[in-house]
């Protein structure tokens, strides 16, 4: 699916008149530049893929340090887990019949918010 997105991202870029100056890619452009030196258009599609890997993982990975992980629990109010997680629109929490599912349910829309 990354593959996918780097390539489809990098195509919008070559149709651009300037990629570094578009209000929605130049962000991305600009970390690709800084990333490998060159201008993102000179740049592969694997080069693409890894740098939107690296800046996905980059951006869990501090959240994760900034806000903690989502942590689940047995529900205090009734039968079933909740999992909860600080992030960075607020709080999360998620109330389900297993552990698991609400533990996963918590990490999926925390994601999400690192990712927005």
């Amino acid at each position: 699916m990354i593959r996918r997105l780097a390539r489809l991202l990098r195509e919008v870029a070559r149709g651009l008149p300037d990629p570094d100056e578009d209000p929605d890619l130049g962000p991305f452009c600009t970390y690709l530049r800084q990333r490998y030196g060159r201008h993102p258009l000179a740049l592969s599609p694997k080069e693409w893929e890894e740098g939107l890997l690296d800046l996905i993982a980059e951006a869990i990975a501090e959240g994760w340090d900034r806000y903690g992980a989502p942590s689940a629990a047995r529900d205090p109010e009734g039968e079933g887990y909740v999992a909860s997680a600080e992030g960075p629109e607020g709080p999360v929490l998620v109330r389900a019949p297993t552990k698991r599912e609400a533990y996963r349910e918590a990490r999926r829309e925390w994601v999400k918010r690192l990712l927005r």
